[in-house]
């Protein structure tokens, strides 16, 4: 099983979870978990640090974000354009409207759909 390094806070209210290291077969229940264990309204799953994303993975992150959209909660991933994980996730074709190149952007994107549920 490869090692996955998992860290939480929270940024105004939203779950933001730091992971690094690859995400794959031996551990994509991680993100399965990652997921049950958020409660905010919003949650912000910064990819920056994975440096591999396989179908499994991929998989958990599509599940999660169904889960989250079902109690209606939002989800927004961060990952740069030059790493693996947005590679990955542009080809899963989750790239276009959950990804963003940041944590700040992320926030921003959460700030922004906070202000239009008012």
């Amino acid at each position: 099983m490869t090692d996955v390094r998992i860290v939480r806070g929270d940024v105004d209210g939203v779950d933001v979870v730091h992971l690094e290291g690859e995400l794959d077969l031996t551990n994509a229940n991680v993100l399965t978990e990652t997921f049950h264990e958020t409660s905010a309204p919003s949650v912000v799953l910064d990819l920056t640090g994975v440096t591999f994303l396989d179908s499994m993975a991929v998989r958990a992150l599509d599940a999660g974000h169904r889960n989250l959209v079902a109690e209606r909660r939002d989800l927004v991933i961060v990952s740069p354009p030059d790493t693996p994980a947005a590679w990955t996730l542009r080809v899963a074709g989750l790239a276009d409207d959950l990804v963003r190149e940041s944590l700040d952007a992320a926030l921003a994107s959460v700030a922004s759909r906070r202000a239009t549920d008012f």
